[in-house]
């Protein structure tokens, strides 16, 4: 290949690019629930925002994705203190460590449950 078609591929290559982060630009909601969105048994989309449950707690965070101590420290909670879970549609709840990235829009996420370490705690 000379240089004239691969300059020519490599274009072709970011318009598409460009167009696919265009389309998921404009296909992002303003604010997704998460819960009220897997219990319609609706697919995980991008938004800009998204409503999450936490125990009893609600809370809105404006991030695709969290670890777990970001999660836990929404409602105030530690990790060397308290567990946490996902419940995830349709397989029930699954620990979420401390340093693990959860995405909002594709570990199909319904709500979050925090378990104390220390049974006089919470």
């Amino acid at each position: 290949m000379t240089d004239t078609e691969d300059e020519r591929r490599e274009i072709a290559e970011l318009k598409h690019d460009a167009a696919e982060l265009e389309r998921d630009i404009e296909e992002l909601e303003e604010l997704i629930d998460l819960e009220e969105q897997a219990k319609a048994g609706q697919k995980p989309k991008k938004a800009k925002k998204y409503r999450l449950r936490i125990d009893k707690e609600k809370k809105v965070v404006e991030v695709h994705q969290m670890t777990g101590t970001q999660i836990l420290a929404l409602v105030n909670k530690a990790p060397d203190k308290y567990l946490l879970s996902m419940k995830v549609h349709g397989a029930g709840f699954q620990p979420v460590a401390p340093d693990q990235v959860v995405v909002f829009h594709v570990d199909h996420v319904e709500r979050f449950q925090t378990l104390a370490l220390d049974p006089s705690e919470g």
